[in-house]
């Protein structure tokens, strides 16, 4: 699946300022998942985010965006797969510490599974795994960008990112609330995998989809027109993704929840 007449190119961000899926994206992630939770997880749930006086997995789906440059050492919410790459590599795609995206669903998914530490630091990685597994589904969010350029779409200028982070999501006209339930609708479903693969799928979205496999187009500082119809053309893969988000994180939760762990 390629979008053939794409010449892309997009202004080059570091990966901390970059916002997968805008609030609204990040909150339909959040109520897909919240409405396939088992009671369960949905108690846990709800009893970590009355420490702070929420009530919905919606209320802190953005927090991790809104903390960026307020402490030393987070995490990125991205991981940087060198274009060609076709497989995922810790050490290459990670850096030595380790400490991007795929990183860090991890640690915080074993944060949150130990029932008996800190409600605090219990509810804090909730809501990084919460944001963490929406960003990871978002396409540039799982390949190493070298571009320098900018995208018009009609008269205005914009990043790549910009134009799939916020635009594709605001472009479906609906609020988050409806467009999950929209999303919903058929009781869609999808095979858990890890979040390794998941980093690998929006890899390769990005790099055949997005790019049509051309590595000159990623590298490119050229700015190029979108066509007319390109948020309607990626409306399909921008659903699907928002949809595994969803029910991935769910099905996360589900399982690290339910289980009685305890730490080490």
């Amino acid at each position: 699946m390629k979008i053939k007449f794409i010449a892309l190119t997009f202004l080059s961000l570091h990966a901390s300022s970059v916002l997968a899926w805008g609030i609204d994206g990040h909150k339909t992630v959040a109520l897909i998942a919240e409405s396939r939770l088992d009671a369960v997880a949905q108690s846990e749930v709800r009893q970590l985010l009355a420490l702070e006086g929420g009530s919905s997995l919606a209320d802190v789906a953005s927090w991790a965006d809104q903390i960026k440059g307020t402490e030393p050492g987070l995490i990125s919410h991205a991981v940087r797969i060198p274009f060609n790459a076709t497989a995922f590599d810790l050490e290459r795609d990670c850096g030595r510490k380790g400490k991007c995206i795929v990183y860090g669903i991890e640690r915080y998914e074993a944060i949150l599974g130990q029932k008996d530490a800190p409600a605090a630091d219990r509810l804090r990685a909730l809501k990084f795994v919460v944001h963490y597994v929406g960003d990871i589904h978002q396409p540039l969010h799982a390949i190493k960008e070298t571009g320098g350029g900018k995208v018009q779409l009609g008269k205005r200028d914009y990043t790549l990112h910009k134009v799939w982070d916020t635009i594709s999501v605001r472009s479906l006209k609906m609020p988050p609330a409806g467009l999950a339930s929209y999303l919903l609708a058929g009781n869609p479903t999808v095979s858990q995998r890890t979040p390794e693969e998941w980093a690998m799928e929006s890899h390769e979205i990005a790099k055949n989809y997005i790019y049509g496999g051309d590595i000159l187009r990623a590298d490119s500082t050229m700015k190029m027109a979108l066509p007319k119809r390109y948020l309607k053309d990626i409306s399909p893969v921008v659903k699907t993704r928002l949809t595994d988000a969803g029910l991935r994180l769910g099905n996360l939760l589900n399982r690290v929840l339910d289980a009685p762990h305890t730490s080490i």
